[in-house]
């Protein structure tokens, strides 16, 4: 791929479809992000979101989940955010699928992007999953061992 739709594809700066991912002026209510972990393994969680008063997209990892635990990750009020999870010390064992967004291993990684960025300032790209809140006070992503 080359130009803009590389670009795009392989950004860490939070574009998607070519659209910038701003934070969302329809919903001010703030969105609890839960990550549950339906494995057998520990779960290991990575996010990009626009944290409560910010406009700045904070990528942070890496949240242990524990087999069968449940754990609050971010809160925001924006209405979009990314989230990766992998299996504790196997990044090839992963749930994330939409847009490629920054990571740093072995972590913990704490840092922020604007939305302007097509670059990973620090770190490395790997896939993350895109969700919308859509006005529910608090996002579950259950992660499954098929999935």
């Amino acid at each position: 791929m080359t130009g803009l739709v590389a670009r795009t594809v392989l950004a860490c700066g939070l574009l998607t479809s070519g659209a910038l991912a701003l934070p969302s002026t329809a919903s001010a209510q703030t969105v609890t992000f839960r990550a549950c972990n339906h494995t057998d393994d520990i779960a290991m969680v990575a996010s990009s979101y626009i944290p409560l008063g910010g406009s700045d997209w904070r990528n942070m990892g890496w949240t242990s989940v524990d087999p069968g635990q449940c754990k609050d990750i971010f809160e925001t009020a924006n209405g979009i955010f990314y989230a990766r999870a992998e299996v504790k010390d196997d990044p090839d064992s992963f749930w994330g699928s939409d847009i490629n967004q920054c990571v740093e291993y072995p972590g913990p990684y704490d840092f922020y992007t604007t939305s302007e960025q097509t670059d990973c300032p620090e770190g490395e790209a790997a896939m993350f999953t895109e969700f919308h809140s859509n006005g529910s006070p608090v996002f579950v992503w259950n992660l499954n061992p098929s999935d």
